[in-house]
């Protein structure tokens, strides 16, 4: 009997680069338990790049293609799709992943709208995808038996009869090394190029019931594991590959990383791996919500090794109720915070704008606690109206007055096979609560904490305001109020910034398609003059183009600040010469910062104040003045080998464009990496600027590969 020829894609947008970087472990479950449930009567394939899956599909066209449905690829794996059925109307369409309505009426909507699409599978997808091959291998060819009856995990619509039919909705699978491993099984051999990141699920579930997040859904309430023994396999063996390969990072899939007992062992074999293979250097991981000891616990294991995000989404506790997270501790994860930064470690949050409940009052207190409690990164979202959560459920969206307007996923949209492809999303921009002039005024305050903040690019300056009772957040926002007074550089880049956040959001999908279709227009898209990430777009002109004009602006409001903050000090020209040298530092440390072209490698600068100390034994109390030389120092600023190096691997990869520095931007997990290494003239080592000594697990370089 032939074999059943099945492809398997989970697609990335790949024409202006790669967008979605992550070795294609969805699809590597699906097929792994497919090999397994029907060995010999399958061949299976599988995809990740368009253009390799559009042209396997023309030379051997496949007899069932599935494909992941995400945010980010739903109309690019539609459109593969539609080019399958072309070619060969009998090939079976099927799709799955989190991008699908929990509604019934919604669900019949959504597949009628995917006119080549067969059928959809229902959450986890290795037995419900199992269930469809089986039906069509009873079926000997005859498609009438295909579609006769439901299938257990999937909905379809009939093709003659255009009824819609839903199976009924299978168990999760409680012990997932049920699926073979395939890694292990060598499934994902191919994905091993040098361009995707490896990724890791050791369990499923999540205990919290967010509204905004697939996994809140009471389905994925309790959590599966995968064995101990099977995750330390797939590391020594993803360890192997990666460590040949160079290749530095590790994502994991759990949405809870460190909250359970069995996350200890899992670090363990991480950090052998490290010492054995060089790799991991840096890990990507959704902290655990609950459970602070133990998550305390694998951050000492791991080191700098480890990039916490805490997922707080908003610091009030009305809305954290709205959004079910009221049994998630606020407490804990400050407590985290602060273990980590008596470590020397640095630490990141999360914020969403326009969260149920939220008022631009109320955000902004949030953020500014977030700010002040020394959080080294603080990442702000726009809320993402996704499938599969109450936020597209009409009545939760009425209940809070909300209104969503689209925009394309940033960077996912090519043309591919002559014809051009756009994923979109919708925001929430308005609310009940928040008006579309506050959804503005947030967004500008995301940019400039992400430009001004997040990765200490202009720290010095916020660390001296603390010595003056000054906040981060108090600074900010003094920044923001009086940008008036900035240059004309930084006012039209603001100006700039609140208009293509107006213009990226459109009314319906269909006018944000027709808009971009046009010629002129996606050209603008593609050369990134409209439209990508705007917060990291802008984030990199603030840094590559306009970092001198922020610190004549840093200059001025500071020591306004100061003034206003402390009308006692009679030292302001004191306080006016230390300002200027924090400057300067500044300045250097980030000479030819993400700019491809560096003139001088090495750049020499002397200083009355010994910066260097004050910042290795900083606390709100120790003055700068207090660590003036005795006599002027020459402190140099240099670019290492392997930092050129770095740099030189990620300009090639990603290119030089602004789309690609957006990209680069949110690649970098540590900006301060990217920072000239600097040492006192006399010295012999250059040092990392905020490490006394480079150390071996100090991640320099964080970059996916």
């Amino acid at each position: 009997m032939k074999k059943l020829n099945i492809y398997l894609g989970d697609l990335t947008y790949d024409t202006i680069i790669l967008v979605s970087d992550t070795i294609p472990i969805n699809i590597g479950f699906v097929g792994s338990y497919l090999i397994k449930k029907f060995e010999n009567k399958v061949n299976i394939n599988l995809f990740k790049y368009p253009n390799d899956l559009i042209n396997s599909i023309k030379k051997n066209p496949p007899d069932v293609l599935a494909l992941s449905n995400y945010s980010w690829n739903s109309n690019l794996s539609e459109y593969v799709a539609s080019i399958a059925k072309k070619i060969n109307p009998e090939t079976i369409v099927i799709q799955g992943g989190t991008n699908f309505p929990h509604e019934t009426d919604q669900q019949k909507i959504f597949l009628e709208q995917k006119i080549n699409t067969d059928f959809y599978t229902l959450l986890e997808g290795e037995k419900s995808c199992a269930n469809i091959i089986s039906r069509i291998l009873m079926s000997n060819g005859n498609k009438k038996i295909i579609f006769e009856k439901e299938i257990d995990g999937v909905v379809f619509i009939h093709p003659e009869t255009k009824k819609f039919i839903k199976g009924k909705y299978l168990e999760r699978i409680k012990d997932l090394d049920e699926i073979p491993s395939p890694y292990l099984t060598g499934l994902l051999e191919k994905f091993f190029d040098g361009k995707l990141t490896p990724f890791i699920e050791t369990n499923r579930g999540c205990p919290f019931t967010c509204s905004f997040c697939h996994t809140g859904a009471n389905y994925f309430h309790k959590l599966n594991k995968f064995s101990e023994q099977r995750v330390k396999d797939e590391i020594n063996y993803i360890g192997q590959k990666a460590g040949k390969l160079g290749i530095s990072n590790l994502h994991m899939a759990d949405v809870n990383f460190g909250m359970y007992p069995q996350d200890r062992l899992t670090c363990e074999y991480l950090k052998e791996s490290k010492e054995k293979f060089g790799w991991p250097k840096q890990i990507m991981a959704t902290t655990g919500k609950n459970s602070k000891e133990r998550v305390m616990k694998i951050t000492n294991i791991l080191g700098d090794m480890f990039s916490i995000n805490m997922s707080m989404q908003s610091m009030d506790e009305q809305v954290l109720k709205n959004i079910k997270r009221s049994n998630i501790k606020l407490d804990h994860m400050i407590d985290v915070n602060n273990h980590l930064i008596e470590q020397g470690r640095s630490t990141k949050a999360e914020l969403i704008i326009g969260l149920p409940g939220e008022t631009k009052e109320t955000f902004l207190k949030g953020l500014n606690n977030v700010l002040n409690s020394n959080s080294a990164s603080v990442t702000i979202y726009t809320l993402m109206m996704l499938n599969g959560t109450e936020f597209k459920n009409p009545d939760y969206r009425k209940k809070f007055g909300y209104e969503g307007k689209y925009r394309i996923v940033p960077l996912n949209f090519g043309e591919y096979d002559g014809q051009r492809v756009f994923d979109f999303e919708e925001v929430g921009i308005k609310t009940k609560d928040m008006s579309f002039e506050d959804y503005l005024y947030l967004r500008v305050i995301a940019l400039f904490v992400e430009s001004l903040h997040n990765g200490k690019p202009f720290n010095e300056f916020f660390l001296y305001a603390k010595n003056y009772n000054i906040q981060p957040a108090d600074f900010l926002k003094i920044l923001n109020d009086n940008i008036n007074q900035s240059s004309n550089n930084i006012r039209e880049l603001i100006d700039e910034f609140k208009k293509d956040t107006k213009d990226e959001l459109w009314d319906s999908e269909e006018k944000l398609i027709k808009f971009y279709k046009i010629n002129e227009n996606y050209q603008k898209l593609k050369n990134g003059e409209v439209g990508g990430n705007l917060i990291y777009k802008y984030k990199s002109k603030n840094l590559v183009e306009y970092s001198d004009d922020w610190l004549s602006f840093f200059k001025k409001q500071l020591l306004s600040a100061i003034k206003n903050k402390n009308p006692q000090i009679k030292n302001l020209n004191e306080i006016k010469s230390e300002i200027e040298e924090i400057s300067n530092f500044c300045k250097f440390k980030l000479h030819g910062l993400l700019n491809p072209n560096i003139s001088e490698v090495k750049v020499e600068k002397p200083f009355k104040y010994d910066i260097l100390d004050w910042l290795d034994n900083y606390h709100e109390e120790n003055k700068l003045a207090e660590f003036k030389f005795e006599k002027e120092q020459i402190i140099e600023f240099e670019y290492t080998k392997e930092q050129l190096s770095v740099r030189n691997d990620i300009f090639r990869r990603y290119g030089r464009d602004i789309n690609a520095l957006s990209k680069i931007v949110t690649r970098i997990s540590n900006l301060e990496s990217q920072f000239r290494k600097v040492k006192y003239k006399e010295d012999d080592n250059l040092r990392d600027i905020y490490k006394k000594k480079v150390g071996e697990n100090f991640v320099k370089y964080a970059l996916s590969n």
